[in-house]
């Protein structure tokens, strides 16, 4: 019973995640800086504090059910690793943008949102499917 309540924190947590990080993708393309500090509010109250407990419950949930050893978790930590760099890299770009008050939006942002919705369908395919 409570390693579903783990999954279930877990997956509400990505979730949270993956709204954050498309609302600073998408927010980081704008040139008003109002947008700009809505992508920022994103990342502070929702991106950042879910990335730690997707952190916290993902390797939880591997070590209760013995995945360690499995190709598919370790396929899906390489894109897990891709999300949380590209949400690392989003975060310090905006907070740039924001101390230097420029206008003119990062090509990071314009590559964000596609990266980050590709990987999360291969880590909801490796998951569900576990292919190898």
């Amino acid at each position: 019973m409570l390693y579903l309540w783990i999954k279930a924190v877990h997956l509400i947590a990505v979730i949270t995640f993956i709204a954050g990080l498309v609302t600073m993708a998408l927010g980081g393309r704008l040139t008003q800086p109002e947008w700009r500090r809505v992508a920022r509010r994103a990342d502070y109250a929702l991106a950042s504090p879910a990335l730690i407990v997707v952190w916290i419950t993902g390797p939880t949930l591997a070590i209760m059910a013995n995945w360690w050893h499995a190709p598919w978790l370790m396929a899906k930590l390489v894109f897990v690793i891709v999300v949380s760099a590209l949400h690392g890299r989003l975060s310090a770009t905006l907070r740039r943008l924001e101390r230097d008050a420029s206008t003119q939006p990062p090509a990071v942002f314009g590559r964000a949102l596609p990266v980050t919705l590709i990987s999360m369908a291969i880590i909801v395919a490796l998951v569900i499917v576990k292919p190898f």
